[in-house]
């Protein structure tokens, strides 16, 4: 299941360096909300959730001009604690092989911009 973690700058470069991540709660197809979206198809679901995560994100940033980043996982049934609306919380901490690429949200733009797991660390100083 694609799962999408808004996170900080600051909180991105412990990641980097611990290669793990304690994650509260990640935006994630729950049942609930893929009840509430039955029109969807799954990359609507997906596209959904991630501008949901890119909204949330925006608001970690260090300054006005810095990007929301978020990471999108790919997680197992076995890694959910509970379920919620459209996230879960997480019984385990993130390892950094989860990772499938980053997004990044800019203000008043509905599209994220996508990077390369290989990516995050060459381009992670331009995004303070």
């Amino acid at each position: 299941m694609r799962a999408y973690l808004p996170i900080s700058h600051k909180e991105l470069e412990a990641f980097v360096l611990s290669k793990s991540i304690d994650a509260d709660e990640v935006f994630a197809p729950t049942q609930a909300f893929v009840a509430d979206n039955l029109d969807c198809d799954e990359e609507e679901l997906e596209y959904l959730l991630s501008v949901a995560a890119g909204e949330e994100a925006l608001e970690l940033r260090l300054s006005e001009k810095a990007p929301g980043i978020v990471l999108a996982f790919e997680i197992t049934e076995e890694q959910i604690a509970e379920s919620y609306e459209d996230s879960v919380t997480l019984k385990t901490a993130l390892p950094w092989e989860q990772i499938q690429c980053a997004l990044l949200a800019f203000q008043g733009d509905d599209e994220l911009v996508w990077f390369a797991t290989q990516e995050i660390e060459i381009h992670l100083a331009e995004w303070k």
